[in-house]
């Protein structure tokens, strides 16, 4: 139960609601323990990867019985394989950021994790008043329900904030790096309707409603695809950077029963700017600000890295 929470916090999801608290009562059978990551307080990028020498914490005790990490990650093995392999990826993925952190020397600004996660804190907090009442304090409610004290719950806070941040400074800037494209996009098994609303589209009709009206799978925002490289796991990148704005492709992927087709209206293509991080950091930060990074964007991110580190001897 103990990971599981962390690959929601990891994946920076929203605080649980919160439950009702228990008053005054003997000393529980069952104990849990979160251990705060140690470290100098600070939030340079090794904070996203394993503490080198760490020993195999204890997480709770049933009565005289203690129980550690590695007993929780093998019940979870056992209990849902899908859900263990989960957190080995988030593990995977921190150290990828991390890696590419300390080659294009990315921090994050400590004053402004710090200020994300007091505003975070802030939010909660009004939660639990609001559903507890004005009785139970932040601190009380961390206590009962978390097992954690408030010192060591906003240090974690702070941490999952950094963390946070990191993602989005790194798979941002290593996009802009490179060539990119922007497209909108249909996808749907019947090759011949996406070849009719081609047609449409060349005539004057606007993709972007078409899409909505259209796209076998539901879409947003008119079918718009995230801006991506040319190593982005989509079919829409196999003919992306083929086109100028304005123009169409169709592609195909899969085979048989499961083979789809996929209409692509390029909007822009990007040049790459392989310039130093410094540089660009608060272009980055506004953007991120006013886009906050997408799921696709760091699926793509975790394809590539993770394809090419596999790849190296």
């Amino acid at each position: 139960m103990i990971l599981c929470g962390a690959l929601a916090a990891c994946g920076g999801a929203p605080q649980p609601r919160p439950a009702a608290v228990a008053g005054a009562a003997p000393a529980p059978l069952v104990t849990t323990r979160l251990e705060v990551p140690a470290g100098s307080g600070g939030f340079d990028a090794s904070i996203l990867l394993p503490e080198p020498g760490r020993p195999d914490a204890e997480v709770a005790r049933v009565g005289d019985l203690v129980l550690r990490e590695s007993h929780g990650f093998r019940s979870m093995l056992a209990a849902d394989p899908k859900i263990a392999l989960s957190a080995i990826d988030l593990v995977v993925f921190d150290a990828l950021v991390a890696r590419h952190a300390t080659e294009f020397g990315i921090t994050v600004d400590a004053a402004a994790v710090r200020a994300q996660a007091a505003r975070e804190e802030a939010e909660f907090e009004q939660q639990v008043r609001t559903e507890l009442g004005p009785k139970v304090t932040l601190a009380d409610y961390v206590w009962r329900v978390q097992g954690m004290r408030i010192e060591e719950w906003r240090r974690i806070a702070e941490l999952r904030a950094a963390r946070r941040a990191y993602h989005g400074l790194v798979i941002r800037y290593l996009a802009l790096r490179e060539d990119r494209a922007q497209v909108r996009c249909i996808a749907h098994r019947d090759k011949a309707l996406l070849e009719g609303l081609a047609q449409q589209v060349r005539e004057g009709a606007d993709f972007a409603t078409l899409a909505a009206r259209n796209a076998e799978d539901g879409v947003r925002d008119g079918g718009l695809l995230p801006t991506f490289d040319r190593a982005f796991p989509h079919p829409a990148a196999r003919v992306a950077f083929d086109l100028q704005p304005g123009q169409l492709a169709l592609t195909s992927a899969g085979e048989g029963e499961d083979q789809r087709h996929f209409l692509v209206f390029c909007l822009q293509r990007i040049a790459g700017r392989p310039v130093p991080f410094a540089e660009v950091r608060a272009e980055i930060e506004a953007d991120l600000a006013a886009r906050p990074l997408a799921p696709v964007e760091t699926n793509a991110y975790t394809l590539r890295w993770r394809a090419e580190s596999e790849r190296q001897p």
